[in-house]
């Protein structure tokens, strides 16, 4: 006689060759499926997202101070809203002084590539032949490069609709933030309710320890990664103003501040920005930003890093990468900062799985 486990265990595999199947019949229509179901649910992840963000806050003011909870978070927002307007207020003049020198300097570059082409070229037979096949199809590379600006004009109100849905749903996230923040210890304790009122006692436990793991990941994660961040920000400030006196300090810095939280993938990015903005004006000063960014990468893998956060999620490169891809490729940036706590309370349940379907057949 097939057991009851049994027949869920059958209903399982069942509903997963299925998914398998059409995923491979029709990824398109799964992938389309699946965009869907993100852009319905983008305002309870931001709402999650800012929750999980500002809830370590609001618990410090409330134990230091004993103030009021509605208050502890309009504090908290108004906090992290002057942080950004003063953020953008400096970065925004950053981002044109730097666009102008660029524009500035092209003549310039233009001119030493043409310098040096002509002093190749003297020498080289094969660029002799090169370089007027070059000139013959530069009116199609002007076509081209014209086709696609006028796509892009064409495709303009697909970015303003897509802004629009952003700000929509960061204004919805905002809205729902505040109210799990204000109502987490009721919110808690319906869900806990309604585990053990559907749920054996058994099940209802691993599903409440499930969550208190998941809670203490993503504290720990988020507010050890932030920390890392800014002490890495702080020092990229340091050696750009005092040690090599580069333009766009503040702009810079903060650019290595943000891509840092990004794992495995964030250094290299944020290294990308100071490297081409100092080569623009001086080629020997990027080489020193180039090399002072790989020592502050590798002091903060070796030391910082390891010391500010520990092994909170204990996963190997393998997951870390293949989450931030998963995640970033599904939810956009939002995915791309939670996929490494996401992967790691994965993890912990398949561990978890594993640990107990062993002890049961070492049982029998």
């Amino acid at each position: 006689m097939v057991s009851k486990e049994n027949i869920k265990y059958y209903i399982l595999i069942a509903f997963i060759s299925i998914l398998l199947y059409k995923a491979i019949d029709s990824p398109r229509q799964i992938l389309d499926s699946i965009n869907g179901l993100m852009s319905f649910f983008s305002p309870f992840l931001v709402g999650i997202f800012l929750t999980l963000l500002l809830n370590p806050m609001i618990m410090f003011l409330e134990r230091k101070f004993k103030s009021h909870r509605l208050v502890n978070i309009f504090f908290s927002y108004i906090l992290i809203s002057f942080v950004f307007s003063v953020g953008f207020k400096l970065l925004i003049p950053a981002i044109i002084d730097t666009l102008n020198t660029l524009i500035n300097e092209i003549p310039n570059y233009i001119n030493m590539l043409n310098i040096f082409l002509n002093k190749y070229l003297s020498q080289s037979q094969v660029l002799e032949i090169l370089i007027p096949h070059l000139q013959n199809n530069l009116n199609s590379i002007l076509t081209k490069l014209l086709d696609l600006f006028s796509k892009v004009s064409s495709d303009l109100f697909i970015y303003i609709f897509s802004i629009t849905s952003l700000l929509f749903d960061i204004i919805m996230g905002i809205i729902l933030s505040i109210y799990m923040l204000y109502d987490k210890e009721k919110i808690g304790l319906g869900c806990k309710k309604l585990l053990y009122a559907f749920f054996p006692i058994n099940k209802a436990n691993n599903i409440v320890e499930f969550f208190k793991v998941s809670h203490n990941i993503f504290y720990h994660y988020i507010i050890g990664k932030l920390i890392d961040s800014v002490i890495i920000g702080c020092l990229a400030f340091i050696g750009f103003k005092f040690i090599l006196k580069i333009n766009n300090t503040l702009f810079l810095s903060f650019i290595v501040f943000l891509t840092n939280i990004i794992p495995y993938f964030g250094p290299f990015i944020g290294a990308i920005f100071p490297i081409v903005m100092t080569l623009v004006y001086s080629p020997i000063k990027a080489v020193w930003v180039a090399l002072f960014l790989l020592i502050l990468q590798q002091l903060d893998g070796n030391l910082i890093g390891p010391k500010v956060m520990g092994d909170q999620v204990g996963l190997s490169p393998l997951w870390i990468i293949s989450a931030v891809l998963i995640g970033g490729s599904l939810f956009g940036i939002i995915g791309v900062f939670l996929s490494v706590p996401i992967a790691a309370i994965i993890k912990f349940s398949i561990d978890k799985y594993v640990q107990n379907k062993i002890h049961i057949r070492i049982s029998k």
